[in-house]
């Protein structure tokens, strides 16, 4: 038992070192391209930045952009401010139902604060982002002529003022001044750190996706609250359902001449259960069960982080054909070709059931975890609840179940959101009511 012991902790020691090697090289190569755009920018650029050069390069796209500004006159203006990428899922869907709902009634701009973002800055890192919102607004059938960054609002000759704003998380740089802002939560089920509603963002209406006991604690008492009833103060709450399970999807077929069953893991953001997760280990479990295929889908939150997490898991399962690593794809695009999702904490697996009909295994958590919406509905409706160690038994034998009976999966629904039908026309049709009184 002491060897065993001793074996086990010196495999965590070389795990932690392992990995740490891979964040230092990580570090080296993002020093180096700062180097280098400083340079660029200095030598190649008088001074510029990297964006204003671009911007000013781009003279047909600034007269476009300015045309479409041109045209908003009559219409009601709305903002969504984001500073990732995957935001533009949890707003796109209610974009989409209000040109459905309302055609030729508002104008919807999507305005980015991501360069203040450190991670991504003004240089090539912005350009990138920038190529990856447009190339998804396209997916959702959104012209990228509403995409701005908030950085060149001021170039464009009498940009609209927004009669509603609309957002999913805090930006402190943000300043507009609108009558009309609407918190859109960016996930269906709060945490046990998010039992109030945010005090760092300012809203003065909620989109609230989920009945009690699946939504924040600070509401039990008043969330049956609808129909844009008055909480406390000024804020308003309307139940509309979670608007994202109705985002477009592109299916992504990982494994496109395979036939075994595919598997996500889509653990939380919290890094120690992550590591924790790998140094009893999940990857090789993962890289036993060659039988069925894994897609590694990490949270988006990690982004800073991400890629040298990703660069250290790719280099412990090199040679595994069985197991792909997606950065990018939206949850909904992965869920088509998969049989069951592996997670630990927060909105993930109830998003994944909620909206796909498919089976969920939760990997057990500390206690501190514990108290939010999100495992109450993983006590509730877990497929299976397990320790990484027996990670493998769960797996096989959810897989023997199968997808959710329609039946299942409309109870579930209507035990947990607060709108169970269509939530996209819901959220535009209250957006056109909060418009039309004011």
């Amino acid at each position: 038992m002491i060897l065993s012991s001793i074996v086990s902790k010196g495999k965590l020691i070389l795990f932690r070192l392992r990995f740490q090697g891979a964040r230092l090289q990580l570090r080296y190569n993002q020093f180096i391209q700062l180097i280098i755009e400083l340079l660029v920018q200095r030598w190649l650029l008088n001074g510029d930045s990297l964006l204003n050069y671009i911007n000013k390069t781009q003279p047909y796209l600034r007269q476009e952009k300015q045309a479409l500004l041109d045209r908003c006159s009559g219409r009601k203006v709305i903002y969504f401010t984001f500073r990732t990428l995957h935001f533009l899922d949890w707003f796109a869907p209610i974009d989409l139902a209000l040109e459905r709902c309302f055609p030729e009634k508002y104008e919807v701009f999507y305005i980015d604060f991501s360069t203040t973002l450190h991670r991504i800055g003004k240089g090539f890192e912005y350009l990138r982002f920038c190529r990856l919102v447009e190339e998804r607004l396209l997916q959702l059938n959104i012209s990228p002529l509403r995409h701005f960054s908030h950085e060149v609002l001021a170039e464009f000759s009498s940009f609209p003022e927004a009669a509603v704003h609309v957002t999913c998380e805090s930006i402190r740089q943000e300043t507009f001044s609108v009558p009309e802002r609407i918190y859109l939560p960016h996930y269906a089920l709060p945490k046990a750190i998010d039992l109030e509603l945010p005090k760092n963002i300012r809203f003065n209406r909620v989109f609230l996706p989920t009945h009690p006991p699946y939504s924040y604690g600070q509401l039990n008492g008043s969330a049956a609250l609808g129909g844009g009833r008055q909480f406390q103060e000024n804020i308003r709450i309307h139940h509309v359902g979670y608007p994202k399970l109705h985002a477009a999807s592109s299916p992504v077929n990982c494994f496109p001449d395979s036939d075994h069953p595919v598997v996500l893991y889509a653990p939380s953001l919290e890094l120690s259960l992550l590591f924790d997760a790998l140094g009893r280990g999940l990857l090789e479990i993962f890289n036993k069960m060659s039988h069925c295929n894994f897609v590694i889908k990490l949270h988006p939150s990690l982004a800073s982080r991400r890629h040298y997490v990703t660069a250290f898991m790719r280099q412990e399962l090199k040679g595994a054909e069985h197991i792909h690593f997606d950065e990018l794809s939206g949850i909904q695009n992965l869920a088509g070709e998969s049989s069951l999702l592996i997670t630990d904490f927060g909105s993930m697996g109830g998003e994944y059931r909620l909206g796909f009909s498919k089976r969920v295994v939760f990997l057990k958590t500390p206690a501190e975890y514990e108290g939010g919406a999100d495992l109450q509905f993983r006590d509730d409706f877990a497929d299976a609840v397990c320790e990484v160690e027996d990670l493998e038994n769960a797996i096989e034998a959810v897989l023997k179940k199968g997808v959710l009976s329609d039946s299942e999966l409309q109870n579930m629904r209507q035990q947990v959101l607060s709108f169970s039908a269509a939530a996209d026309d819901e959220a535009a049709r209250t957006i056109n009511e909060i418009c039309s009184a004011s």
